[in-house]
Protein backbone atom coordinates (compact mmCIF):
# COMPACT_ATOMS: atom_id res chain seq x y z
CA UNK A 1 0.00 0.00 0.00
CA UNK A 2 3.10 2.29 0.38
CA UNK A 3 4.58 1.99 -2.50
CA UNK A 4 1.16 2.12 -4.63
CA UNK A 5 1.13 5.78 -2.56
CA UNK A 6 4.34 6.41 -3.19
CA UNK A 7 4.15 5.65 -6.80
CA UNK A 8 0.97 8.16 -7.06
CA UNK A 9 2.65 10.98 -5.29
CA UNK A 10 5.64 10.58 -7.63
CA UNK A 11 2.99 10.59 -10.39
CA UNK A 12 1.61 13.67 -9.28
CA UNK A 13 4.89 16.00 -8.47
CA UNK A 14 5.36 15.14 -12.03
CA UNK A 15 2.44 16.28 -13.49
CA UNK A 16 2.76 19.29 -12.12
CA UNK A 17 6.25 19.28 -13.09
CA UNK A 18 5.16 19.54 -16.81
CA UNK A 19 2.49 21.43 -16.78
CA UNK A 20 4.87 24.36 -15.05
CA UNK A 21 6.98 23.51 -18.28
CA UNK A 22 4.18 23.98 -20.58
CA UNK A 23 2.95 27.08 -19.20
CA UNK A 24 6.86 28.57 -19.46
CA UNK A 25 6.86 27.20 -22.96
CA UNK A 26 3.71 28.59 -23.54
CA UNK A 27 4.34 32.15 -22.51
CA UNK A 28 7.48 32.23 -24.63
CA UNK A 29 5.66 31.45 -27.62
CA UNK A 30 2.83 34.36 -26.96
CA UNK A 31 5.93 36.56 -26.60
CA UNK A 32 7.51 35.57 -29.61
CA UNK A 33 4.44 35.64 -32.18
CA UNK A 34 2.87 38.74 -31.54
CA UNK A 35 2.31 41.23 -34.00
CA UNK A 36 4.74 43.81 -33.61
CA UNK A 37 7.63 40.70 -34.31
CA UNK A 38 6.59 40.32 -37.59
CA UNK A 39 6.92 44.05 -38.60
CA UNK A 40 9.83 44.99 -40.41
CA UNK A 41 10.42 47.85 -37.17
CA UNK A 42 12.20 50.92 -38.18
CA UNK A 43 14.08 53.78 -35.99
CA UNK A 44 10.55 55.34 -36.40
CA UNK A 45 8.71 52.35 -34.90
CA UNK A 46 5.84 52.94 -37.75
CA UNK A 47 6.96 52.04 -41.00
CA UNK A 48 6.42 48.94 -42.01
CA UNK A 49 7.73 46.33 -44.74
CA UNK A 50 4.04 45.98 -45.89
CA UNK A 51 1.99 48.97 -45.17
CA UNK A 52 2.36 52.12 -46.90
CA UNK A 53 0.40 54.11 -48.43
CA UNK A 54 -0.12 53.04 -52.01
CA UNK A 55 -3.57 53.01 -53.31
CA UNK A 56 -2.83 52.07 -57.02
CA UNK A 57 -0.48 49.17 -56.47
CA UNK A 58 -2.14 47.29 -58.71
CA UNK A 59 -1.16 49.87 -61.57
CA UNK A 60 2.44 50.43 -59.97
CA UNK A 61 3.53 46.86 -59.85
CA UNK A 62 2.61 46.72 -63.41
CA UNK A 63 4.68 49.77 -64.66
CA UNK A 64 7.57 48.47 -62.32
CA UNK A 65 7.18 45.27 -64.20
CA UNK A 66 7.64 47.59 -67.77
CA UNK A 67 10.39 49.06 -66.35
CA UNK A 68 12.01 46.23 -65.61
CA UNK A 69 11.84 45.21 -68.99
CA UNK A 70 12.32 48.53 -70.81
CA UNK A 71 15.72 48.59 -68.31
CA UNK A 72 16.83 44.98 -68.99
CA UNK A 73 16.47 45.07 -72.94
CA UNK A 74 17.34 48.83 -73.65
CA UNK A 75 18.06 50.85 -70.82
CA UNK A 76 20.89 48.76 -68.97
CA UNK A 77 22.60 47.40 -72.13
CA UNK A 78 22.69 50.91 -73.63
CA UNK A 79 24.30 52.22 -70.28
CA UNK A 80 26.79 49.28 -69.99
CA UNK A 81 27.80 49.99 -73.91
CA UNK A 82 28.16 53.77 -72.86
CA UNK A 83 30.51 52.97 -70.20
CA UNK A 84 32.37 50.25 -72.12
CA UNK A 85 33.21 52.27 -74.93
CA UNK A 86 33.64 55.65 -73.11
CA UNK A 87 36.12 56.23 -70.80
CA UNK A 88 35.73 57.52 -67.09
CA UNK A 89 36.94 60.92 -67.55
CA UNK A 90 34.71 61.50 -70.52
CA UNK A 91 31.35 60.23 -67.97
CA UNK A 92 32.78 62.82 -65.60
CA UNK A 93 32.95 65.40 -67.77
CA UNK A 94 29.32 64.63 -69.42
CA UNK A 95 27.97 64.17 -65.92
CA UNK A 96 29.72 67.69 -64.88
CA UNK A 97 27.67 69.14 -68.43
CA UNK A 98 24.37 68.09 -67.01
CA UNK A 99 25.18 68.62 -63.23
CA UNK A 100 26.09 72.54 -64.39
CA UNK A 101 22.92 72.95 -66.69
CA UNK A 102 20.41 72.43 -63.07
CA UNK A 103 22.02 75.29 -61.46
CA UNK A 104 19.94 77.48 -62.54
CA UNK A 105 16.76 75.33 -61.55
CA UNK A 106 18.49 74.95 -58.27
CA UNK A 107 18.86 78.60 -57.89
CA UNK A 108 15.47 79.52 -58.76
CA UNK A 109 14.38 76.82 -55.79
CA UNK A 110 16.35 79.14 -54.03
CA UNK A 111 14.94 82.23 -54.23
CA UNK A 112 11.64 81.00 -53.61
CA UNK A 113 12.64 79.64 -50.03
CA UNK A 114 14.81 82.22 -49.49
CA UNK A 115 17.65 80.23 -49.09
CA UNK A 116 20.70 82.88 -49.37
CA UNK A 117 23.29 79.85 -49.67
CA UNK A 118 21.70 77.83 -52.21
CA UNK A 119 20.96 81.00 -54.48
CA UNK A 120 25.13 82.30 -53.77
CA UNK A 121 26.22 78.40 -54.87
CA UNK A 122 23.72 78.15 -58.00
CA UNK A 123 24.81 81.45 -59.28
CA UNK A 124 28.77 81.35 -58.63
CA UNK A 125 28.82 77.46 -59.62
CA UNK A 126 27.08 78.08 -63.16
CA UNK A 127 29.33 81.46 -63.61
CA UNK A 128 32.59 79.90 -62.75
CA UNK A 129 31.75 76.35 -64.22
CA UNK A 130 30.25 77.84 -67.95
CA UNK A 131 33.28 79.80 -67.97
CA UNK A 132 36.25 78.42 -66.67
CA UNK A 133 35.36 75.01 -66.63
CA UNK A 134 34.57 74.90 -70.52
CA UNK A 135 30.51 74.88 -70.61
CA UNK A 136 30.17 72.51 -67.19
CA UNK A 137 32.49 69.84 -68.78
CA UNK A 138 34.78 70.30 -65.71
CA UNK A 139 34.12 70.89 -62.10
CA UNK A 140 36.14 73.60 -61.21
CA UNK A 141 33.76 75.44 -58.46
CA UNK A 142 33.93 72.33 -56.47
CA UNK A 143 37.91 72.67 -56.67
CA UNK A 144 38.02 75.90 -55.33
CA UNK A 145 35.29 74.33 -52.53
CA UNK A 146 32.23 75.83 -53.63
CA UNK A 147 30.47 73.18 -53.10
CA UNK A 148 27.26 71.75 -54.64
CA UNK A 149 24.04 72.80 -53.16
CA UNK A 150 21.00 71.23 -55.05
CA UNK A 151 17.44 72.23 -54.40
CA UNK A 152 14.97 70.72 -56.00
CA UNK A 153 11.23 72.01 -56.73
CA UNK A 154 10.56 68.74 -54.62
CA UNK A 155 12.07 69.91 -51.92
CA UNK A 156 10.36 73.73 -52.66
CA UNK A 157 6.74 72.32 -52.49
CA UNK A 158 7.85 70.28 -49.10
CA UNK A 159 8.97 72.87 -47.02
CA UNK A 160 5.71 75.13 -48.42
CA UNK A 161 4.02 72.32 -46.56
CA UNK A 162 2.76 70.57 -49.52
CA UNK A 163 2.18 66.58 -48.72
CA UNK A 164 3.65 64.09 -50.97
CA UNK A 165 0.28 62.11 -52.01
CA UNK A 166 0.25 58.57 -53.09
CA UNK A 167 3.30 56.46 -54.14
CA UNK A 168 3.76 55.97 -57.39
CA UNK A 169 5.78 53.95 -60.18
CA UNK A 170 6.38 56.47 -62.87
CA UNK A 171 6.92 54.93 -66.39
CA UNK A 172 10.81 54.91 -66.82
CA UNK A 173 11.96 56.70 -63.87
CA UNK A 174 10.73 54.19 -61.19
CA UNK A 175 9.88 55.11 -57.38
CA UNK A 176 8.41 58.32 -56.91
CA UNK A 177 4.89 60.07 -55.61
CA UNK A 178 2.74 62.85 -56.40
CA UNK A 179 4.02 65.59 -55.39
CA UNK A 180 7.54 64.67 -57.10
CA UNK A 181 6.11 63.45 -60.03
CA UNK A 182 4.71 66.55 -60.89
CA UNK A 183 7.76 68.58 -59.45
CA UNK A 184 9.82 66.16 -62.36
CA UNK A 185 7.14 67.37 -64.59
CA UNK A 186 7.24 71.36 -64.07
CA UNK A 187 11.31 70.73 -63.90
CA UNK A 188 11.00 69.38 -67.41
CA UNK A 189 9.34 71.69 -69.34
CA UNK A 190 11.04 74.71 -67.50
CA UNK A 191 14.67 73.04 -68.71
CA UNK A 192 14.78 74.83 -71.43
CA UNK A 193 13.35 78.42 -70.20
CA UNK A 194 16.08 78.34 -67.26
CA UNK A 195 19.17 77.26 -69.40
CA UNK A 196 20.74 80.51 -70.17
CA UNK A 197 23.16 79.10 -73.13
CA UNK A 198 20.48 77.71 -74.68
CA UNK A 199 21.49 73.94 -74.89
CA UNK A 200 17.62 72.26 -74.42
CA UNK A 201 16.50 75.09 -77.04
CA UNK A 202 19.22 75.64 -79.13
CA UNK A 203 17.58 73.75 -81.93
CA UNK A 204 14.54 73.57 -84.14
CA UNK A 205 15.23 70.27 -84.94
CA UNK A 206 13.74 67.06 -83.01
CA UNK A 207 16.77 65.17 -83.19
CA UNK A 208 18.64 67.48 -81.64
CA UNK A 209 16.55 67.46 -78.08
CA UNK A 210 16.07 64.13 -78.48
CA UNK A 211 19.88 63.26 -78.69
CA UNK A 212 20.37 66.16 -75.61
CA UNK A 213 17.76 64.46 -73.28
CA UNK A 214 19.16 60.34 -75.15
CA UNK A 215 22.89 60.97 -73.68
CA UNK A 216 21.72 62.70 -70.15
CA UNK A 217 19.07 60.04 -69.71
CA UNK A 218 21.53 57.15 -70.22
CA UNK A 219 24.31 59.10 -68.43
CA UNK A 220 22.26 59.24 -65.75
CA UNK A 221 21.29 55.31 -65.79
CA UNK A 222 24.57 54.86 -66.06
CA UNK A 223 25.29 55.69 -62.71
CA UNK A 224 22.65 53.72 -61.01
CA UNK A 225 23.94 51.10 -59.42
CA UNK A 226 20.71 48.99 -59.42
CA UNK A 227 19.09 46.14 -61.50
CA UNK A 228 15.85 44.98 -61.31
CA UNK A 229 15.08 41.80 -59.89
CA UNK A 230 18.40 41.62 -58.26
CA UNK A 231 17.23 41.20 -54.74
CA UNK A 232 17.02 37.99 -54.23
CA UNK A 233 13.54 37.98 -52.77
CA UNK A 234 9.90 38.15 -53.78
CA UNK A 235 9.15 41.34 -51.41
CA UNK A 236 11.82 43.31 -53.97
CA UNK A 237 8.58 45.76 -54.53
CA UNK A 238 8.03 46.28 -51.20
CA UNK A 239 11.30 46.86 -49.97
CA UNK A 240 11.82 49.40 -52.63
CA UNK A 241 8.96 51.11 -51.50
CA UNK A 242 10.51 51.04 -48.13
CA UNK A 243 13.78 52.14 -49.11
CA UNK A 244 12.04 55.19 -50.85
CA UNK A 245 9.45 56.32 -47.94
CA UNK A 246 12.33 56.13 -45.68
CA UNK A 247 14.76 57.91 -48.03
CA UNK A 248 11.83 60.66 -48.23
CA UNK A 249 11.62 60.69 -44.48
CA UNK A 250 15.02 61.22 -44.16
CA UNK A 251 15.08 63.83 -46.22
CA UNK A 252 12.58 65.79 -44.94
CA UNK A 253 14.25 65.94 -41.22
CA UNK A 254 17.27 67.34 -43.17
CA UNK A 255 15.46 70.12 -44.76
CA UNK A 256 13.96 71.21 -41.24
CA UNK A 257 16.71 71.03 -39.65
CA UNK A 258 18.48 73.46 -42.46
Amino acid sequence: MKKVLILITLIFMGCNKLEVKEKKIYNVTKKTTTKENFKFNLNDGESNLMYAYDPFEPLNRRIYYFNYQFDYWVALPVSNSYKFFLPQTIRTGVGNFFNNLYEPISTVNGILILDYKTIFTGISRFFINTTAGILGLFDIATLIKIPEHKVTLNDTLAIYGVKDGPYLILPFLGPSDLRNASSLLTTFVLRAPLDPINIYGGSDTLWHDLAIKGLEAVDARSGVDFQYYSLGTPFEYEYIRLLYLKSMEIKKINIKKN
